[in-house]
């Protein structure tokens, strides 16, 4: 029962008993309405304590999902990077020796076609 609806029939009914002290029906209505918007104010009490709990639930659910999620992101996060950190370096070492190679083919072609003599007192000569 609504509050309102409560208070307009309590209203009735005390005036009602007031006019007629002596009737005992109106006393027994009287204290029916009473048990009743006490049932239905727990009855209103549990749904929304129910209700809350599941909203509780479904956002605990939610903050669980949410974060489960984000630590699932972070670690691809610092694995991608750990891994192209890793390959710049390999990239890099491969381009340094890639590099020295060349420079050495280089060198080597210039002494043996006589472009580039070797220095004394390093080497063979």
């Amino acid at each position: 029962m609504k509050s309102e609806d409560f208070d307009k029939c309590r209203q009735f009914l005390e005036k009602a008993i007031e006019n007629s002290p002596d009737n005992g029906e109106l006393l027994k209505v009287y204290l029916r309405l009473i048990e009743l918007k006490s049932e239905y104010d727990k009855e209103t009490d549990k749904a929304r304590i129910e209700k809350e709990i599941r909203e509780a639930e479904i956002n605990t659910q939610y903050q669980t999902a949410v974060h489960t999620n984000n630590t699932d992101l972070d670690k691809a996060y610092h694995t991608n990077n750990t891994n192209y950190g890793m390959a710049v370096s390999q990239q890099q070492g491969e381009n340094y020796r890639h590099y020295q190679t060349q420079v050495h083919g280089t060198a080597q072609s210039a002494m043996q076609h006589g472009v580039w003599p070797p220095q004394v007192g390093h080497g063979g000569v």
